[in-house]
């Protein structure tokens, strides 16, 4: 009998930029450990390829098509259903909205197989609630287009249970089309150590995430001024880059903590800050399933965290994290007092951390998983 040939199978996966994110970290660590009857192609439509390096050291086929402008969508679907066109991918996986909007299209044209992802809650109340009327018109009419799309894909992945149903209550998607894979991390990168922390006054807070309203950080800061006046040396880093900068370095200037409260921006060694840290703050209003939280938990750091869904469903109240009310700075405020003043029930929580990351969490494990998947919708 003739041995089998074993054909690789082509997956597009299709993302807005590879600038630094969640969601194009996590795209990475994906691709990078298919196996090798998978050959991945990451499609980048936009011109912002801060992460280009990591896939190029992999071996990652990489599509840019590099466009500036934010809404090219007649240019992008022409690009992309040319790259169709010419290498006939097996299946294409979508993430983030233009991406996934500029993609379902050309695949229900070409009859090619579309898993839409859900990597965020966008249509979150305490998002709402923020918009001007003008981006609340703006965002109905993308909700709008987002739901009508929504048919042309074949089924959506989630990365986390809270997600796969909100998406669902807003898009209108059946939940038996929707399936959860968690986002990994690679727990050899993050050294466990936890005994050492909560030990001296000097108290280290950080906060690792993109610069916007909606990770919190305007109320970490004010809720770190309450704190730093009880704890005078005590200090907050927030690892990140974002539209909130401006914001952010004001309001440290209102309170006066130039020399307590620092933003590096983006940065190579958030393994590192996690050793460094006694506490792990983590406010934000809304999630996908967060790999930051992830990253503290198999570092062993002790987690504060905000009490929304997401955050949740990674992290147990009085278990393996202390939680407080989203958005509520008194709240979070108490949180850090509580946090400092018991150091040992914060470092047993941030070891029980870590057990659970490693079961759940493992790369290895979720790349496996999503393989799996992607064969079974390949193969239906």
């Amino acid at each position: 009998m003739d041995k089998e040939i074993n054909i690789k199978k082509k997956i597009f996966f299709v993302i807005d930029s590879l600038q630094v994110g969640g969601a194009e970290k996590s795209i990475f660590e994906i691709v990078s450990r298919l196996p090798s009857n998978i050959e991945p192609v990451v499609v980048v439509i936009y011109q912002n390829i801060e992460l280009k390096h990591l896939f190029d050291e992999a071996g990652v086929k990489l599509e840019i098509f590099g466009l500036t402008g934010k809404y090219e969508w007649r240019k992008a679907k022409l690009l992309f259903r040319q790259l169709c066109e010419r290498f006939n991918p097996d299946l294409v996986v979508a993430t983030l909205y233009r991406s996934e909007i500029i993609s379902r299209t050309v695949c229900h044209q070409l009859g090619i197989r579309h898993i839409g992802t859900f990597v965020n809650d966008n249509y979150s109340s305490y998002a709402r609630d923020d918009w001007s009327w003008s981006l609340r018109i703006k965002k109905t009419y993308f909700w709008i287009l987002n739901r009508w799309t929504a048919r042309y894909c074949y089924r959506f992945l989630a990365n986390s249970e809270s997600i796969k149903r909100n998406n669902s209550n807003n898009l209108g998607i059946r939940l038996d089309k929707i399936d959860v894979i968690y986002r990994g991390r690679n727990v050899d990168r993050f050294d466990f150590q936890v005994d050492d922390r909560l030990k001296t006054n000097s108290y280290r807070l950080l906060n690792v995430g993109r610069l916007l309203k909606r990770k919190g950080q305007l109320e970490l800061v004010e809720a770190f001024a309450h704190f730093s006046k009880k704890n005078p040396y005590a200090s907050l880093t927030i690892a990140g880059e974002g539209e909130l900068r401006t914001e952010l370095e004001s309001l440290v200037q209102k309170f006066q903590l130039e020399e307590k409260v620092f933003l590096p921006g983006n940065v190579s060694n958030v393994p590192e800050l996690l050793q460094e840290c006694d506490l792990f703050v983590f406010p934000s209003w809304y999630e996908g399933f967060s790999g930051a939280l992830v990253e503290a938990m198999l570092a062993g750091a002790p987690i504060v965290a905000s009490d929304i869904d997401m955050n949740t469903e990674a992290v147990e109240y009085g278990k393996t994290a202390h939680l407080f009310k989203v958005q509520k700075i008194d709240s979070l405020a108490k949180s850090l007092d509580y946090a400092v003043g018991h150091p040992e029930q914060m470092r047993d929580m941030a070891r029980k951390a870590r057990k659970v990351a490693e079961v759940k969490y493992d790369i290895e494990n979720i790349a496996q998983q999503h393989a799996q998947q992607y064969q079974k919708y390949m193969n239906c």
